[in-house]
């Protein structure tokens, strides 16, 4: 077993070794010499992908599914270099969005206290009920609600401090409230499933909102006379836009002109969404309902990534950014999760020279292991 080249996770990469100690990098070391940490030839290591935005896995809806759904995306995530993820919660009535959320955490903390056997669920992410009907998509009209500063605890409380993101209209009645208490407790606020244009977007800024969920998706076109917020989120440096990086949902040439534009700050996710009843089908690479409107991707983060470098013609080393560092700076995560560095976590991913994943290492254990199972 020799050296790999290693892409960090910042944009750059070096050929050399890693050291790993009690589930956490240790060292990065030249490429001769001893080392504790096995690779195998001609292996590109990266940091682990992080998906902020997926809806469940195989059949499994962490909606229908809950906890139980946890485990089943924990393996099939590991498969595609995946080590950590944000369960998506999507609008359905009140009470059963906060059970699903509570029963997630608990399957969460119950896979985090044994021994690592896929990727770790990172926490909740709700998306709804606090949307604009206008361009809510498969989100129900009649299950969604007005923002409260009294939702948002309930939110909070149901999560056990797992709560990471919420997706919301930021134009729509009680926002202001609801988004105090949503920051008080760290929750990412993003924007999305909005009819707000430019200066409605700054003003969400203004108020904390960080993120942009599933750019061009849920929102007016960015028109060149009134655009969308689409724009704010764009101009203003501080927040980070989520793009569903199939082809699909957004053009690649939208894709290459994003990246262009916000360089670094673009999060890679997928919104996968499982075939949650015999109405959802596949077709135009898309999930879609009975009637054909879009429910979700049927992406993986790891195509997600080739199909990054293909669009935007970026190296793997600077691709990987948008799938690693910038979803772990998105959930404020990055202190431990996204680089390959001295003191951060040993969530690692495998890639031949074809850009295929070959191993998912959580905590320095593998998880995942393609050229062991053909050995």
């Amino acid at each position: 077993m020799g050296p790999a080249l290693i892409a960090i996770g910042d944009g750059t990469s070096i050929f050399g070794r890693l050291s790993i100690a009690e589930g956490r990098i240790d060292a990065l070391l030249p490429g001769d010499g001893e080392t504790n940490v096995s690779l195998p030839d001609g292996a590109i290591v990266a940091p682990g992908l992080i998906d902020v935005h997926t809806n469940g896995a195989g059949e499994h809806l962490f909606n229908r599914d809950q906890g139980n759904a946890v485990p089943v995306a924990s393996r099939e995530c590991a498969r595609v270099g995946v080590t950590g993820f944000v369960a998506g919660v999507i609008t359905a009535p009140w009470e059963s969005m906060l059970h699903a959320a509570s029963e997630i955490v608990e399957a969460a903390h119950a896979l985090e206290e044994d021994e690592p056997h896929g990727a770790r669920c990172l926490g909740v992410h709700f998306e709804g009920p606090f949307l604009n009907s206008k361009f809510r998509r498969v989100h129900r009209a009649e299950w969604l609600l007005p923002a409260s500063a009294r939702a948002a605890r309930e939110m909070v409380d149901a999560c056990r401090g797992g709560c990471l993101m919420v997706t919301r209209a930021p134009e729509i009645e009680g926002a202001t409230d609801a988004v105090r208490v949503f920051l008080e407790h760290g929750v990412v606020c993003s924007a999305g499933h909005t009819a707000a244009r430019y200066r409605e977007g700054m003003l969400a800024i203004g108020l904390g909102f960080r993120s942009l969920t599933h750019a061009f998706n849920g929102m007016p076109p960015l028109d060149h006379r009134d655009p969308s917020i689409l724009a704010s989120f764009i101009q203003d440096p501080r927040t980070l836009v989520q793009v569903i990086c199939d082809g699909y949902h957004v053009s690649p040439p939208m894709v290459d002109i994003l990246h262009r534009t916000l360089g670094e700050r673009i999060v890679l996710t997928t919104d996968f969404m499982p075939a949650a009843d015999p109405g959802y089908h596949i077709d135009g690479g898309v999930m879609r309902t009975a009637d054909g409107t879009i429910a979700g991707s049927a992406l993986q983060m790891d195509d997600a990534v080739r199909k990054y470098m293909e669009f935007t013609e970026l190296p793997f080393e600077k691709a990987i950014v948008a799938a690693t560092l910038a979803p772990a700076r998105l959930i404020r995560h990055d202190h431990m999760l996204g680089r390959i560095a001295p003191g951060m976590r040993a969530d690692l991913s495998l890639w031949d020279s074809r850009y295929e994943v070959v191993g998912t290492m959580v905590g320095g254990e593998f998880v995942f292991n393609a050229l062991a199972a053909t050995a």
